[in-house]
C-alpha cells in the first residue's frame, strides 16, 4: 500500500507542478483510480487549451507593452 501512497504524492505534486488546483488534483487522482483515462485527458487538455490562451494573451500584453515604449523613446521621451 505504500507504494501507492507514494505513487499518488508523486503524481500529486507532478499535477501541482502544472498549476493545477487541490480540487483539480484530487479529480484527477480519482480519474486515475477508476481508470477513466479518456476523461483525464480531456481535462487535461481543457487545462492546456487555458495555459496556451493565457500565453497568448500575455504575449499580446507585451507587444502592446513593447509598442507603446518603442514609440515612446521615437518621439524623446523616456
Amino acid at each position: 500500500m505504500a507504494n501507492a501512497v507514494d505513487t499518488n504524492e508523486v503524481l500529486s505534486e507532478n499535477l501541482r507542478d502544472i498549476g493545477l488546483n487541490d480540487d483539480s488534483i484530487r479529480k484527477c487522482l480519482k480519474l486515475l483510480e477508476e481508470k477513466r483515462y479518456t476523461e483525464l485527458k480531456s481535462l487535461l487538455r481543457a487545462y492546456r487549451k487555458t495555459l496556451l490562451d493565457n500565453v497568448h494573451l500575455y504575449c499580446e500584453r507585451i507587444d502592446c507593452l513593447d509598442f507603446f515604449t518603442y514609440t515612446i523613446e521615437k518621439n524623446g521621451g523616456m
